[in-house]
């Protein structure tokens, strides 16, 4: 779905996503060799689960790990948003000691300096400075 629906909108020559092994590529290739764009139901589907998305209070990270790369503290960001996420739609503990066992050996959110070094190469655009410092929230003042 993905593919096909990002490779649908008018104009669209070409879809880049992250592949990992020939096999990924084979498989994505495969799916643009006869292209067909989404149909009406198949649409309809995905309008369905993003605005379920929407409608809960999380973070749109898609963990593509850029914002690691250039952070100079190395927080794993999306991990960290990961757990939050957990968290905002479990509420449950065992997200807390995930949090812990992610942070045991440092970067911590709290650690952020604020420098937005993530920021500038976020394909989302989040605000991961104010983001981290809802997770230090959350986790970090037990």
């Amino acid at each position: 779905y993905a593919i096909r629906f990002a490779a649908g909108f008018e104009g669209v020559m070409m879809v880049l996503s992250g592949m990992g092994s020939m096999a990924m590529m084979n498989d994505n290739i495969g799916y643009m060799k006869d292209f067909r764009p989404l149909n009406g139901e198949e649409r309809a589907a995905v309008d369905q689960v993003c605005a379920i998305l929407r409608s809960q209070d999380i973070i749109p990270c898609t963990a593509c790990q850029y914002c690691i790369e250039h952070c100079p503290k190395e927080i794993a960001i999306a991990d960290l948003f990961a757990c939050m996420n957990a968290k905002t739609l479990s509420g449950q503990r065992p997200t807390d000691d995930a949090y812990d066992l992610l942070t045991k050996n440092g970067g911590k959110a709290s650690a952020c300096i604020k420098c937005g070094s993530c920021e500038a190469v976020c394909p989302q655009h989040l605000p991961i400075r104010r983001l981290l410092e809802d997770v230090a929230r959350t986790f970090e003042t037990h």
